[in-house]
């Protein structure tokens, strides 16, 4: 197995008081990434390969049929993943690369080191040719802390992880990843779009009940890592569609009138009906998405889509070379 070097400024992703202020405001919440413990992981990685999930299905599409265009726009010989989880996708991107380079870097960034492990399984066996590195840190915080090189690049963040930030963190994210771009590098970055709402819907609701086990263990690791109180049988999983927003919000809903005590000793009442949001995954149109990359100094050098226009992959540069 090879080392995961962590490269986190800070191994406590959020201070006690941020967690508090979650959970006292009037929209009840808790931060995504605690949904991608180890566990979690795994049941995601459950999620993909359900029926219902067409995110994966669609985005795998895209790369099987675009992966030799996208290597030779690119001309990379480093790839750097960021929260790519066991690596599946990937792995048809390297295989391609592969074909004429006798020698590739692979490198992932994740806070789970159960996706870690699972991505170095996936992909240990690929060639003697591929040299694998695994970091533990956090995508939106840690950017800075990457080691830069002066090798071809690509930077891949897909399965449409975008849709889990609002316009002002997305466009932290995508400026801080531009800024870090050299010349040569590029982005490979998955957005799922607009469709028809009962297939969105739907997705977030697996007949397996795996994405209700997914949010429900968000519970489990707040607990642990705050000393809380919640139980999961006091909570009902619960996705909805919120239009106006064009995205996905996923709650749990309390079917009890419970108290939770805080780090700080307070305890807040949650009553019988009221909701934490877990999640949000944003469903993005040409012109949203175009203005994210506008205000984050990105131009787009390609775009993919499958056959149905319910996924869509972007290859991008960065404007500060331009």
């Amino acid at each position: 197995m090879q080392k995961i070097q962590n490269i986190s400024t800070n191994n406590s992703y959020l201070k006690q008081e941020n967690i508090i202020s979650f959970l006292k405001n009037k929209r009840k919440s808790l931060p995504t990434k605690y949904l991608y413990d180890d566990l979690g992981s795994k049941l995601f990685e459950e999620i993909c390969d359900t029926e219902e999930y067409y995110l994966t299905r669609t985005e795998k599409e895209i790369l099987d049929k675009y992966s030799k265009d996208i290597i030779l726009k690119s001309a990379a010989i480093e790839f750097f993943e960021l929260g790519g989880g066991a690596s599946k996708k990937t792995k048809v991107l390297l295989q391609e690369a592969l074909k004429n380079n006798t020698s590739l870097t692979y490198s992932s960034l994740d806070i789970s080191d159960k996706a870690l492990k699972m991505s170095f399984d996936e992909l240990k066996n690929i060639s003697k040719n591929l040299k694998i590195k695994l970091y533990n840190g956090d995508f939106i915080n840690d950017l800075n802390n990457l080691k830069l090189s002066n090798s071809p690049r690509l930077y891949l963040f897909l399965g449409s992880t975008l849709g889990n930030f609002d316009d002002a963190l997305a466009i932290k994210f995508l400026s801080n990843l531009s800024k870090i771009m050299k010349k040569n590098d590029c982005f490979l970055l998955g957005v799922d779009k607009i469709k028809d709402e009962k297939v969105i819907v739907s997705a977030y609701n697996d007949k397996s009940g795996y994405t209700k086990k997914f949010n429900k263990n968000i519970l489990n690791v707040v607990n642990k890592k705050y000393n809380l109180n919640f139980k999961e049988g006091n909570f009902n999983h619960n996705a909805e569609f919120n239009s106006e927003k064009s995205q996905i919000e996923m709650y749990l809903e309390s079917i009890t009138d419970q108290n939770i005590t805080l780090p700080n000793d307070e305890s807040i009442s949650i009553n019988s009906g009221e909701k934490i949001l877990t999640e949000i995954s944003r469903k993005f149109t040409d012109n949203t998405i175009n203005m994210l990359f506008s205000k984050a100094s990105l131009k787009i050098v390609n775009n993919y889509n499958d056959k149905k226009n319910y996924f869509s992959i972007y290859l991008l540069k960065s404007n500060q070379y331009s």
